[in-house]
C-alpha cells in the first residue's frame, strides 16, 4: 500500500521540475476506488471524500528516480496529497 509522502507545498520530489512532470505531464485521473485500492488513508479523509464527494479528484502518475515508480495522489482545495 502506498502511504503519505507529502503535499505539494513541501515537495516531496525535491525539485520543482520533478513537481511539475508527476502533476502536470504524467497525471492521469483515476476513480476514487482506484486511489482507495491502492492507498492506505486515515478513516478521517475516508469519510470526507464520501462526504464531500466533489471536492476531490484523484490521479495516478510516474516519477523517475533511479527506477520509474507510480505516484497516486488527491487534490483537494488546490492542494496535492502524494502517496508513495
Amino acid at each position: 500500500m502506498k502511504t503519505f509522502i507529502g503535499t505539494c507545498v513541501d515537495n516531496p520530489f525535491d525539485t520543482m521540475g520533478a513537481l511539475v512532470n508527476v502533476v502536470e505531464n504524467y497525471a492521469k485521473p483515476i476513480s476514487k476506488q482506484t486511489f482507495l485500492k491502492h492507498c492506505l488513508i486515515g478513516a478521517e479523509l475516508k469519510a470526507d471524500t464520501a462526504r464531500f464527494p466533489h471536492d476531490y479528484e484523484f490521479y495516478k502518475s510516474k516519477i523517475w528516480l533511479d527506477n520509474p515508480y507510480h505516484i497516486y495522489f488527491y487534490i483537494h482545495s488546490a492542494i496535492e496529497y502524494f502517496y508513495a
